[in-house]
């Protein structure tokens, strides 16, 4: 059974399959060492899993003045799509807390190579910024060169 839950201490070891596995879909790195955001404890992060399986993940990290920052959102590869809507319900789930939380504006980072991400972030009415839009306080990710905002105000 799909589901989307809070994050538990169990799920660590299929965490790092999945992004391990994630990884090798790619030739650049997706992830830096250097990573301030990795100095910061998200907010709220949640679990995507398929009887017990981790297949995907989304986290959020709060601001100042009513952002909140959009991070690690991996879908394992067989799970992406409409199929099984996996990546929309993590989103979803994102956003729906951000809204209890009275955030207004979610941007994220993300990289180059990650277009069917791009793609996916569009269609669900984020928009492209430029860094330098982004709130003072951000958490960059060195290895980020897109950006992106959700306005829910």
């Amino acid at each position: 059974m799909l589901q989307i839950i809070p994050y538990q201490k169990r799920q660590e070891e299929g965490i790092r399959a999945l992004i391990k596995e994630i990884s090798e879909e790619f030739t650049e790195p997706i992830s830096s060492s250097n990573s301030s955001s990795k100095k910061k404890i998200f907010d709220k992060y949640w679990v995507a899993e398929n009887d017990g399986l981790v297949i995907g993940t989304i986290g959020v990290i709060k601001l100042k003045d009513k952002n909140a920052i959009l991070k690690s959102m991996f879908v394992k590869q067989e799970y992406r799509g409409k199929k099984y809507g996996v990546s929309r319900l993590l989103l979803q789930t994102a956003i729906d807390w951000s809204k209890k939380e009275q955030i207004n504006n979610i941007p994220l980072g993300t990289m180059t190579q990650f277009k069917a991400g791009q793609k996916f972030y569009i269609k669900n009415s984020f928009f492209i910024i430029d860094r330098t839009e982004l709130p003072k306080d951000f958490i960059h990710n060195p290895i980020d060169d897109i950006f992106f905002q959700l306005d829910l105000s």
